[in-house]
């Protein structure tokens, strides 16, 4: 099934979007006037009230911004547990099975923090409305209880700093057996070598080659055959064997 997206043309799209612009136009209008009716409409004191500008401002600015947060929560739910992603045959998803892996994690993350950041932003709206109280708040709290909150903030910020260094560096070790592993997988297709962890080289044909050994140089124990030296040399420049220096 393809993407919601996907039924719309590109001229569909923009009439969409500034239709949408158009409905937020409007309803800000409509905020604007229900709360002057509402600050206005006061039947048993007639004095003068002045205009809630601090409730007008947080509904005007949360208002649009709930509205898509949520428009975008169902649009990806729907995409992804009605089967957004385009399905393959055997034949094309094996070739290109790598390539679509990475596109879809570069989707999502593409997605989900434009959702997030909408939500942050309306954390934000939410405490500038409320910056009154969180403030009191805070002179509230004695001495001693803000300084042990500022240490827990500074804990967890170590915390998560220390965390970060973890995954990057483990991220970057497995990473880097990814690609060791594809490039023995390599060797072993063209030239029918089989390289285990420790460096050690054989041959499809039980021959060692390389023996490997640990905290020290692997040693060469073996050579080819003459056959397979011939078949060696009549293959192309870029598919021989790279010689070990």
């Amino acid at each position: 099934m393809a993407k919601i997206a996907d039924y719309f043309t590109q001229s569909d799209r923009k009439k969409l979007f500034f239709d949408y612009l158009k409905l937020l136009g409007i309803l800000e209008m409509v905020i604007f006037i229900v709360v002057a009716l509402w600050a206005t409409d006061d039947k048993y004191h007639r004095v003068y009230t002045p205009f809630p500008w601090r409730e007008y401002l947080f509904i005007a600015f949360a208002f649009p911004v709930i509205i898509t947060f949520l428009m975008g929560v169902i649009i990806t739910g729907f995409n992804y547990f009605m089967g957004a992603e385009t399905e393959l045959t055997s034949e094309v998803a094996a070739e290109v099975a790598a390539d679509d892996r990475l596109s879809t994690i570069v989707g999502q993350m593409r997605r989900l923090p434009y959702l997030g950041l909408l939500f942050l932003l309306l954390v934000t709206i939410l405490a500038l409305y409320n910056m009154n109280h969180i403030m009191g708040w805070i002179a509230s709290l004695g001495e001693k209880t803000f300084v042990f909150l500022s240490y827990v903030l500074a804990g967890l910020g170590v915390l998560v700093t220390l965390y970060m260094a973890f995954f990057m560096f483990f991220k970057y070790k497995l990473n880097k057996k990814h690609m060791e592993y594809e490039y023995y997988s390599e060797i072993s297709d063209k030239f029918g070598l089989i390289i285990l962890d420790d460096r050690t080289v054989l041959h499809k044909d039980g021959n060692l080659l390389v023996q490997g050994r640990k905290w020290r140089r692997a040693r060469q124990v073996g050579k080819l055959s003459d056959n397979l030296k011939l078949a060696q040399s009549q293959k192309r420049p870029e598919d021989q064997l790279p010689v070990p220096k």
